[in-house]
């Protein structure tokens, strides 16, 4: 660059500074909070609004919210975090924060957590995050399994599963083309009802050891292959599409699935959902696996006093029902469940009563090597036929494995 392209480029610096055409970055006095979420639709409008209430009343501090495609969120975070190009705050599942806390990616809160503050929560969205005794993060909205059923196929909630196999063959019977049940047989999120309703677990301490291959899971995986097999009301080759299809064409009584479901229903005005039911042959209850979305803390951000004082606003009780009511989260405290506009909703009333009899999904790093052998060994003996116990032993030694 010339002396005279210099001394212009000086000029325009001074003149810009002068004329005050600096940056809005430069010239906000205000602490800048960069919060990542992968929201989108009403769940995201929900979000900027709180965000808006949170600077209206903390004029000091400002917000910038960036979103992150889901799919790219954990590896962005595990990147980009400890490099000092990471965000102070983010949204995510609770599944990643054994890994995050393990590398120091995010902070544990405990220090600041009081017990006020987190009886907030229902109690079962506390334990997901929980690593390792320490707590990270606060719960801001749950996803669970729950029981929708067709109401002109299946009039009534089964207490039992006896009941709701009564149910489907009844509708069976009347009908051929109608199945009484469905869902992802060869999905370990979607068998975790049968195994924790016949006392089984993917752990069973917490050193990693896998009972995948219990008693109780194997009579898990039994009495699911009877009911395809035997019973036959299930179909033995399940999709999500195939089960939505079926469903809204009045051909399926009952699908088990979340809360996600309600949005394929449109058109379908003959359904209700219902929480789980016990499973007759043990007398326990069929617990899904709860996932909670958390707000996390980095730990490496430099205004995390600032960053927890957003926290709690968000997590705060009348910004719950907001998030519920306009963002359509069930959101992870008690009270916004007791108001009026929220108390008449059966669908909201539904999962509310079954994230009480759920299983927190494991955060532990160790977890994520668990869904493709269970996946093959699933498919191997509910569909194909092959003994549960020889399906399950060949998962376990396949986790194991991938564990070393």
């Amino acid at each position: 660059m010339g002396t005279w392209a210099r001394r212009g480029w000086a000029a325009l610096c001074v003149l810009g500074a002068v004329l005050g055409c600096a940056s809005p970055e430069a010239a906000d006095p205000r602490t800048r909070l960069v919060l990542w979420h992968s929201y989108r639709g009403a769940e995201v409008t929900a979000l900027e609004a709180s965000v808006q209430r949170f600077e209206a009343s903390h004029p000091a501090l400002r917000v910038s919210l960036v979103s992150i495609p889901y799919d790219a969120f954990p590896n962005k975070v595990t990147v980009a975090t400890p490099r000092g190009n990471g965000p102070d705050l983010f949204i995510f599942a609770h599944d990643r924060v054994g890994d995050w806390a393990a590398t120091g990616i995010v902070e544990p809160i405990g220090f600041w957590a009081t017990e006020p503050l987190l009886d907030r929560f229902f109690r079962a969205t506390l334990a997901p995050l929980v690593y390792r005794g320490q707590l990270f993060g606060l719960p801001l909205a749950f996803k669970t399994l729950a029981l929708y059923r067709d109401t002109s196929l299946a009039p009534t909630a089964p207490a039992s599963t006896e009941a709701l196999v009564s149910q489907a063959q009844a509708a069976r019977a009347k009908d051929p083309s109608v199945w009484g049940l469905a869902y992802e047989l060869d999905s370990l999120y979607f068998h975790a009802p049968w195994l924790h309703g016949f006392g089984g677990s993917v752990y069973a301490d917490d050193a990693d050891t896998v009972a995948l291959d219990s008693p109780a899971a194997v009579a898990s995986v039994a009495f699911v292959r009877r009911l395809v097999a035997e019973a036959k009301i299930i179909p033995d080759e399940v999709t999500s599409a195939l089960v939505t299809t079926l469903f809204k064409q009045r051909k399926l009584a009952y699908v088990l699935s979340g809360p996600w479901f309600r949005s394929e229903l449109d058109g379908h005005d003959g359904w209700a959902v219902s929480p789980l039911p016990v499973v007759s042959e043990t007398g326990l209850k069929a617990k899904p696996f709860l996932g909670v979305e958390a707000v996390l803390l980095s730990a490496h951000g430099q205004h995390k006093r600032a960053a927890f004082e957003l926290m709690t606003f968000l997590s705060d009780d009348s910004e719950a029902l907001a998030r519920l009511t306009e963002g359509g989260q069930l959101v992870a405290n008690r009270a916004p469940y007791d108001a009026p506009a929220v108390a008449q909703d059966a669908f909201v009333r539904a999962f509310r009563a079954q994230v009480e009899d759920t299983v927190s999904l494991s955060n532990r790093p160790h977890m994520r090597g668990v869904w493709t052998p269970m996946k093959a060994a699933l498919s191997q003996a509910i569909v194909h036929g092959k003994a549960p116990k020889a399906a399950l032993t060949t998962a376990v030694q396949a986790i194991e494995r991938g564990a070393k």
